[in-house]
């Protein structure tokens, strides 16, 4: 079984407030890493009666579960919340009057956002630990399949269940994926009716992942007004789908452009969108550059999250369209990537004038690449492998 060990050492130290959340989307494998922490009893919301019980009468259910309690999908039973708080602050002036330290109590799991924000900030506020949970990781898959090629990883993307069982057709499971959760769980709960239109735009939003966003024209394409689009893309972004990173900004410069450049989370859900159904023909297509700059980004943020990094990411495009794919701030120390999918003949490269104004010397450039070794371009750039990328960036 592939374990996410780097979190999973997070959430074994976070005992300073007496619940966990973790959140992500469906099937990334969030129960079966809190299942881990040995947990005294279980609740799985999934299940309707116990959901219904849950909701109407939530003290009864839980005075039924034993002490560490994973429930699962939480967001089904919101009354929950409200007597979590309760018990969590009666247990807290017991322990004023002991003296004894705290420890988490509750663990639990969610994957919509739109139904989790508003119990946890008002319910759970300063009792529990947030943490954002995401599909595999390339690192995390090539050490336990390290002969899958690159290509793979474009169409399965970073689900669980598609590398415990490879015999499964990410096709259909992707595509049961997108009936299930993003059309089904996500829009029924936005309360979203134009399902049709909803599914062009999903289609529209892949066919542009890795580029910069102009939603004028996607509204324009589905023949949805700009404001829908726009209300649809949130909706996305709270739930990890898709993502828009900002363009860097700075006095320093008036030539930078402000529109922001969108990716998928999953590279193989977005190739699922964009309609491939065979890996190879994928490998082959001209869509295979963005959505192996997809995975770079989906590799950083996975990074970013399992080892609860406080980096900050951003994109760069002047006005006279230089470009750099991706800006990562680590504090006062900036990094600039660039993706490129050959393997063979990866090339240092520049920082443009505007660029050069806004960031001092020297520069740390990595030119991420489908595979080989990392070597040293030259003096501030180095080429990196992505299943080396991580690693590269905790440095």
């Amino acid at each position: 079984m592939i374990v996410k060990r780097d979190l999973l050492g997070k959430l074994q130290a976070s005992t300073s407030l007496e619940a966990v959340l973790l959140w992500g989307p469906r099937q990334v494998g969030k129960t079966t890493l809190l299942m881990e922490l040995k947990p005294a009893s279980t609740l799985f919301l999934d299940d309707l009666s116990l959901r219904q019980r849950a909701q109407k009468d939530p003290a009864f259910v839980l005075d039924d579960h034993k002490l560490p309690c994973l429930i699962d999908e939480v967001q089904y039973a919101p009354n929950i919340f409200s007597e979590i708080k309760l018990r969590i602050d009666r247990l807290r002036r017991t322990r004023l009057k002991t003296g004894k330290k705290s420890s988490t109590l509750y663990y639990l799991t969610g994957s919509n956002r739109l139904l989790l924000d508003q119990n946890v900030k008002e319910s759970l506020a300063g009792r529990c630990h947030l943490y954002s949970m995401h599909g595999f990781s390339v690192r995390e898959i090539l050490a336990h399949f390290p002969e899958l090629p690159i290509k793979t990883l474009l169409w399965r993307g970073g689900f669980p269940e598609l590398y415990i069982n490879q015999e499964m057709s990410p096709q259909r499971y992707l595509n049961d994926y997108i009936l299930s959760f993003i059309e089904k769980d996500i829009a029924a709960s936005a309360g979203i009716e134009k399902l049709g239109e909803f599914q062009t735009v999903l289609g529209l939003l892949a066919a542009r992942t890795a580029q910069f966003l102009n939603v004028s024209e996607v509204a324009g394409a589905a023949g949805v007004d700009q404001k829908t689009i726009q209300s649809w893309i949130d909706i996305l972004q709270r739930n990890h789908i898709i993502e828009l990173v900002e363009p860097f900004h700075s006095n320093l410069s008036k030539r930078i452009t402000k529109m922001k450049k969108l990716f998928f989370y999953d590279v193989g859900l977005c190739a699922r969108l964009q309609g491939h159904n065979d890996e190879s023909l994928l490998w082959n297509s001209s869509q295979a550059g963005g959505l192996f700059e997809t995975l770079v980004f989906s590799e950083i943020i996975k990074t970013k999250d399992n080892f609860l990094k406080d980096w900050r990411l951003f994109t760069w495009r002047t006005k006279e369209k230089n470009e750099i794919d991706f800006i990562l701030q680590n504090g006062s120390d900036y990094t600039f990537l660039e993706a490129k999918l050959a393997i063979h003949g990866a090339m240092p490269f520049k920082l443009d004038a505007e660029a050069k104004k806004v960031f001092k010397l020297p520069h740390k450039k990595i030119v991420v690449i489908a595979g080989g070794e990392q070597i040293n371009l030259d003096k501030e750039t180095m080429a990196s492998p992505i299943h080396s990328l991580g690693s590269l960036l905790l440095k």
